[in-house]
């Protein structure tokens, strides 16, 4: 099941209203998905989003973003990248060698 919140755009402003809990993201340049993520360890979906923001983390170039709050960061990230592959045939440009 796709992430059902709004995308919001990917600003400082906008990241800065971030949950500072784990869960998923999804980023968007335009209206295209280049990346799923999720939070690891102690991190958090707000800390994701700067590190992109702030260039530690490719990829850099979002536009917009969105997220879900869960328990399970890891298997949910997983559920997406499944339910995209099989919408697209392929996975987001920028998770494409990452698994």
């Amino acid at each position: 099941m796709p992430l059902k919140t709004e995308r919001h755009r990917f600003t400082t402003w906008q990241i800065s209203g971030a949950p500072a809990a784990p869960g998923v993201y999804v980023l968007w340049e335009g209206d295209e998905t280049i990346y799923v993520g999720a939070t690891r360890g102690d991190a958090s979906i707000r800390s994701r989003l700067q590190d992109h923001y702030a260039l530690r983390t490719q990829p850099h170039d979002a536009t917009h973003f969105n997220w879900e709050i869960t328990t399970e960061p890891a298997r949910r990230e997983a559920e997406l990248l499944a339910e995209f592959r099989i919408a697209n045939s392929r996975l987001p440009r920028c998770n494409q060698g990452a698994r």
